[in-house]
């Protein structure tokens, strides 16, 4: 009798491990290291982007814009930013010719530490070789927030392929300030400078 109760605990110990509504082909978010949650969505939105990538693109050169809010275009906060690392990281671990164009081309040597990166488009580069460029948008709603991002043909405008995920309610603690609307610039960074067709860095008002 004890034996027969041990195998049944043991059977359904096995049914509880297997039942933790985690989809082991699509993933999620909990199997990541804690702390890594955000990169590791962007990762699988990496894995989508490259099924449908032409290996002809692979030696095209690649940049990877922040991530902004789709009701505006114009604005972005530290999420947006975070993606924007994240997929030049995962870009480039795919192979991906990746175009850092925050490097000033110098260094700048200062009591508080030495700089390559600026977000002052004057001192950047003012024409790039970039053929490709990744953008994204961002959007809230009940369950947290949705993101898209694809990669464009910077000379044709056309969508080369595209990834779409949702970023859990969970995962975005202190995030209500960033995409608070009760002060115009609360939480957002307002961009100065885009790229244009051609590579090159142009100014906006």
């Amino acid at each position: 009798m004890k034996r027969v109760m041990l195998a049944a605990l043991i059977a359904l110990g096995l049914i509880s491990c297997t039942s933790d509504h985690i989809d082991r082909d699509v993933g999620d978010p909990r199997q990541a290291v804690q702390g890594m949650e955000l990169n590791w969505l962007v990762a699988r939105m990496a894995d989508q982007l490259m099924e449908k990538r032409s290996p002809s693109t692979l030696s095209e050169p690649i940049a990877v814009a922040s991530f902004v809010d789709l009701d505006t275009l114009q604005d972005t906060n530290w999420m947006g930013q975070q993606i924007q690392e994240s997929f030049i990281y995962e870009l480039n671990r795919r192979g991906e010719v990746v175009v850092d164009f925050k490097l000033t081309g110098a260094i700048k040597v200062t009591l508080q530490g030495d700089f390559v990166m600026s977000r002052n488009y004057r001192d950047l580069e003012s024409r790039l070789p970039i053929a490709r460029i990744l953008v994204g948008t961002f959007s809230r709603n009940k369950k947290g927030v949705l993101v898209n991002a694809r990669i464009i043909d910077m000379r044709t405008k056309m969508v080369e392929t595209s990834a779409q995920s949702l970023v859990p309610q969970q995962y975005l603690t202190g995030a209500n300030n960033s995409f608070g609307r009760a002060s115009i610039n609360r939480g957002y960074i307002y961009r100065s400078a885009i790229v244009g067709p051609s590579g090159r860095l142009v100014t906006t008002q």
